[in-house]
């Protein structure tokens, strides 16, 4: 599992740092500025997202997630 997120992440920064490179010079300043931001935001959304998915499979791997749901809710009688 680990292997994958690592190779997907490998993958991901090399398309973005290849796509970063094509659009370089002076004249083109624009490009790389909106590049990079769109490079900041989906970097950031794919690393919060692998934070969620590596937190959400180890409860389910280590039996938490199990022992959350059998918990009742305190504010029904």
């Amino acid at each position: 599992m680990f292997r994958l997120i690592v190779v997907y992440e490998i993958s991901f920064i090399l398309f973005w740092n290849i796509l970063y490179h094509s659009s370089s010079g002076v004249e083109n300043w624009f490009q790389e500025k909106f590049v990079t931001a769109i490079y900041t935001v989906l970097s950031t959304m794919v690393l919060g997202f692998t934070i969620v998915y590596i937190i959400y499979i180890t409860l389910k791997i280590s039996g938490i997630s199990d022992k959350l749901k059998s918990l009742k809710d305190p504010r029904k009688s």
